[in-house]
């Protein structure tokens, strides 16, 4: 098993994903110019890549809202940019347009192969996911699953 990724190496994952995802949507990205970002950066240093990787995920969620076909035809790139974003309240944004693109529980049935069969970074992601996807928290198949620590 693979170690999992450390915070630089997650954000990176995560901004990959997005750039695939904006790509394959044909939507640019131009990062917006504030001047606080840099301030804050000199005590997060991962701040400006975190605050860059939140623009794009709001992005491609206002193209993904305002046209269900299009998220229906790329739900495999939103599926993509959701397991790689392990923050905790984050995936609502691209789990919610999976929920309305493709259903709850084809959304679910896709974080538990996740669970079942990724990564730990993937699993991880998916786990916080499920959250978001109209699921029972206490479903015996998503709490069979869940990444243990330090896996």
């Amino acid at each position: 098993m693979t170690a999992a990724p450390g915070p630089a190496e997650r954000l990176d994952l995560q901004e990959r994903a997005l750039d695939a995802l904006l790509a394959e949507l044909g939507l640019p990205f131009e990062e917006p110019d504030d001047p606080r970002i840099a301030r804050l950066a000199e005590h997060h240093p991962h701040y400006p890549q975190y605050h860059r990787i939140g623009h794009k995920r709001q992005t491609a969620h206002r193209a993904l809202t305002a046209d269900r076909g299009l998220a229906r035809a790329h739900a495999d790139a939103v599926y993509e940019a959701l397991v790689h974003d392990d923050d905790p309240s984050s995936p609502r944004w691209l789990a919610a347009v999976l929920v309305t693109a493709i259903g709850a529980r084809a959304l679910q049935e896709r974080l538990l192969a996740t669970l079942a069969t990724g990564t730990p970074h993937r699993r991880t992601c998916a786990a916080h996911a499920w959250r978001w996807s109209d699921a029972d928290p206490a479903d015996p198949r998503y709490l069979a699953l869940l990444p243990r620590s330090g896996e």
